[in-house]
């Protein structure tokens, strides 16, 4: 069942002894069937309490809590904020309360606009991908061999273009990225999994806090750079690729970004199957719109690499026909 901030604040003070709520705010979540408010304590402390309001959204949160639990002893506990207390709830299941992010929701924007907090967020991300493997077991997070994952790919792949959604030029990329065998040889690493606007918080030029763990996984560390490669000006994705980079203790993947690029692409694919499953005119046309645009954008390389072409053959003419006539007068 769904609750209002009152209640909310009422299962706040329950889990979290000494904790006197005396004003309460929703806060927009991008979690479904997950109620969520502040809430300002009588001696200023401000929270966040989450409740869910479906079995599934509960097991979504009970993973959330575990996660950040075990990342309370790596590096990235300054960036996960901390679990204060959780009660049971009567219909089944636990409402946490953890403390308030400091600072606000991370936008787009500020990252175009800001290089340290790019370069920030690089060394965040590094953070995440570097840590051990003991938490991610202790979390109990699924891992998934490199094999499985390109697995999934070629199978969601296969499906919307037999289906037969996917331009020819869409198609023939997407194939021949899949058939890169050591675009897809990699090691897994602990990944958040569903990075986004929402999960990321900003105070000043610096990602304050990271939430949201529930998706977290033992698998491919493109997955949380893909949607930083295709939204960001490429200027300051490279600002944050190599504070990425300068980060981590051990090179990177040589496909890296390779790779994450492709991933990018593919939701679109994922985007697809989702309108198509749900039966969703809306979802379906905007995923046949951003294939539309990869095709068109397909169509425009196709087009200056043939011109590049001609003008070099043209430049080899060139130079060509003055040692020929210089020949002849001779």
């Amino acid at each position: 069942m769904h609750r209002n901030t009152y209640s909310l604040a009422a299962l706040a003070a329950a889990a979290v002894p000494g904790l006197t709520p005396v004003r309460t705010a929703p806060i927009a979540t991008p979690v479904e069937d997950l109620d969520v408010a502040g809430i300002v304590g009588e001696d200023g402390t401000r929270v966040i309490v989450l409740s869910p309001a479906t079995t599934a959204a509960g097991v979504r949160l009970e993973q959330d809590l575990k996660v950040a639990d075990a990342l309370s002893g790596t590096p990235l506990q300054g960036v996960v904020p901390p679990v204060l207390g959780v009660v049971k709830l009567p219909a089944g299941g636990r409402c946490a309360v953890t403390e308030a992010p400091v600072g606000r929701p991370l936008m787009l924007d500020d990252l175009q606009g800001d290089s340290d907090l790019a370069r920030s967020l690089g060394r965040v991300l590094a953070r995440i991908h570097t840590v051990p493997r003991y938490a991610a077991e202790a979390a109990g997070v699924e891992s998934f061999t490199a094999e499985v994952l390109h697995a999934r790919h070629r199978t969601r792949i296969e499906s919307v273009t037999q289906a037969g959604h996917l331009p020819a030029a869409v198609a023939q990329r997407w194939e021949a990225l899949l058939a890169n065998r050591e675009l897809w040889d990699f090691t897994p690493q602990f990944v958040h999994g569903d990075l986004s606007e929402e999960s990321l918080f900003v105070a000043g030029s610096r990602i304050s806090a990271i939430r949201d763990w529930s998706s977290s996984t033992v698998g491919d560390p493109a997955a949380d750079l893909a949607w930083l490669v295709s939204s960001l000006e490429s200027e300051r994705f490279d600002e944050l690729y190599t504070a990425y980079r300068e980060e981590l203790p051990t090179s990177t993947h040589p496909h890296l970004m390779e790779r994450a690029q492709a991933l990018g692409e593919f939701a679109v694919a994922d985007w697809l199957a989702h309108g198509l499953e749900l039966g969703d005119e809306d979802i379906i046309a905007d995923a046949r719109g951003m294939i539309a645009d990869l095709d068109a954008d397909l169509a425009q390389l196709a087009r200056d690499e043939a011109e590049r072409a001609y003008v070099e053959m043209r430049s080899h003419e060139g130079t060509a026909t003055p040692s020929t006539e210089t020949r002849e007068s001779s």
